[in-house]
């Protein structure tokens, strides 16, 4: 009997140890250096749960999304899903700190480009960071963090390579998107396209067909072949379900 209280005890001692409750507004650094980028800012009042070790001066702990995120245009398949196994980046770039690899059942959604190799996404899963604990959380976190991408209004944007962002169920939505426009039949790899013109990203595949029909230009669309642009409109599946197709309403040059 002493022996299970003494088990209980330490049990319930461990629990303690491994979830606070913070006394004050807490940020969540992607890793165990006060430069790096923040991934969430905890309120005053929230429970934060041990995750593992980490160096002298820090503490790991799980933080729950959603985030903002980014991954390679290359991870993320024809049904706007990011490839099990991708890297999944804090910012746009492949020098910047890796947040997590996606894993089967990581519940993500496309909000929008970033120029041609880059896509942003927002991310509902649970990942480790870290929080600053004694001297540490006195240093001043980096200025240089992933802000949030503000809403955008629906309709044609007026910089190119800005990204549409994106809430809630927003297929229907206009969306930014770049690459090369192309024409899509091809002799031999594509005679019988169900659209005249494709989006191809920097390796030449193609990203999605471009119905042009909605689209409004005051020059001729082949002035926008074999050209770098950015494109305004919404996407879905074609009938076949292979391919997407971006529903175009209006079209500039990057």
């Amino acid at each position: 009997m002493k022996t299970k209280i003494i088990l209980l005890t330490l049990a319930l001692t461990a629990t303690r140890l491994a979830a606070d409750t913070l006394t004050t507004d807490t940020a969540v650094f992607i890793q165990t250096d006060p430069k790096a980028p923040v991934i969430a800012r905890l309120k005053a009042g929230s429970t934060v749960t041990t995750a593992g070790d980490a160096p002298a001066g820090w503490r790991r702990v799980n933080v729950s999304g959603p985030f903002e995120a980014y991954v390679l245009n290359r991870d993320v398949t024809k049904g706007l899903e990011v490839r099990e196994g991708a890297s999944i980046y804090s910012a746009p770039r492949k020098d910047a700190p890796v947040m997590t690899t996606a894993a089967a059942g990581d519940k993500t959604e496309v909000t929008g480009l970033h120029g041609i190799d880059w896509v942003q996404i927002k991310l509902d899963k649970t990942i480790q960071g870290f929080i600053a604990v004694g001297e540490t959380a006195n240093m001043p976190a980096s200025p240089t963090r992933p802000q949030p991408v503000a809403a955008a209004p629906a309709g044609p944007l007026a910089a190119p390579g800005r990204p549409m962002a994106l809430t809630g169920n927003s297929a229907d939505l206009p969306r930014l998107f770049a690459g090369r426009l192309v024409l899509a039949r091809r002799a031999l790899i594509n005679p019988n396209p169900p659209y005249d013109y494709q989006l191809t990203d920097a390796s030449g595949r193609r990203f999605a067909y471009v119905d042009t029909k909605r689209l409004l230009l005051t020059d001729k669309i082949e002035s926008y072949l074999e050209r770098d642009i950015s494109i305004t409109g919404t996407v879905r599946n074609t009938v076949d379900g292979k391919d997407l197709v971006i529903s175009a309403e209006s079209m500039t040059l990057k």
